[in-house]
């Protein structure tokens, strides 16, 4: 009863996964990469999480759900990173273009 329900929940999870990844290349969403990445992370741990339980022999299915979970975690770090450093990066531009402004030009007098 329990490998039918894990089977069952693997089927959903790789649906899941490939009609996303579907909509993303339909749509051409090159701009969220990141969140491909991300979802490639999550998910396929999840998968692989759910194969290692389905097949308790082999410990190759956990190192791979290590190693995709690192991945999300990178990527959600490296999202994190981006989105923060583009507002400094913008307060930084309009600091500078008021202190141009504000500053005396020196001329003939």
């Amino acid at each position: 009863m329990t490998d039918a329900m894990l089977m069952v929940v693997f089927a959903v999870l790789l649906l899941n996964y490939i009609v996303v990844l579907l909509v993303f290349a339909r749509r051409r969403l090159t701009a969220n990469w990141l969140l491909v990445i991300l979802l490639t992370g999550t998910t396929g741990a999840a998968l692989a999480a759910v194969l290692a339980a389905l097949d308790p022999g082999s410990d190759r299915h956990l190192d791979v759900a290590l190693v995709l979970t690192g991945t999300a975690a990178v990527a959600a770090a490296v999202g994190a990173g981006i989105g923060s450093s583009a507002p400094a990066a913008a307060t930084a531009a309009a600091s500078a273009k008021q202190s141009q402004g504000d500053s005396p030009q020196a001329g003939p007098a």
